[in-house]
């Protein structure tokens, strides 16, 4: 449990500009579970002792990256409740909701590691589709997708 009293930082806010087709939405969910797999199995790899336990965005049930359960016009999670872990669920929408600017305070909990992975594929998937912003320092945004490169084999657009 975060229980610093300075902030921590960790608040992503999105807005989207248009929909995600069909082929580019199934492209980055299967991008998002090769993430996850890496993830849960080399915690190392990133410099973590454990994986997060990832929960659906309520924070209350284990989540199952499987094609089942991600990537029905939403992709969706959260850390876990009961090990208050959890914060704002995070959410990415396959379609636009006008004007919906999406904010997701992770309060520095470890399924941060997942949020940032997730939007930095979704940016180089889905190019132009969200204008994103958080307070997290660029240099973990580069240690994430070095990351997403070289261990997950996966393509990360340049940072700016």
């Amino acid at each position: 449990m975060n229980r610093s009293a300075s902030p921590v930082p960790g608040v992503f806010h999105f807005l989207q500009h248009g929909n995600v087709t069909s082929q580019d939405w199934q492209a980055l969910c299967q991008a998002i579970t090769t993430a996850y797999q890496q993830l849960c199995q080399h915690p190392d790899t990133l410099g973590l002792t454990t994986a997060p336990v990832i929960c659906e965005y309520t924070g209350n049930r284990l989540y199952r990256f499987d094609d089942s359960l991600m990537g029905l016009g939403m992709i969706s999670f959260n850390g876990e409740r009961i090990t208050h872990q959890a914060g704002d669920p995070f959410i990415l929408y396959q379609r636009q909701t006008p004007y919906a600017l999406i904010r997701c305070d992770t309060r520095g909990y470890p399924y941060q590691w997942l949020v940032m992975a997730t939007l930095l594929l979704a940016n180089t998937q889905c190019p132009n589709t969200w204008t994103i912003e958080s307070d997290i320092p660029v240099n973990h945004w580069r240690k994430v997708a070095h990351w997403l490169t070289h261990h997950c084999q996966l393509p990360v657009s340049p940072l700016s």
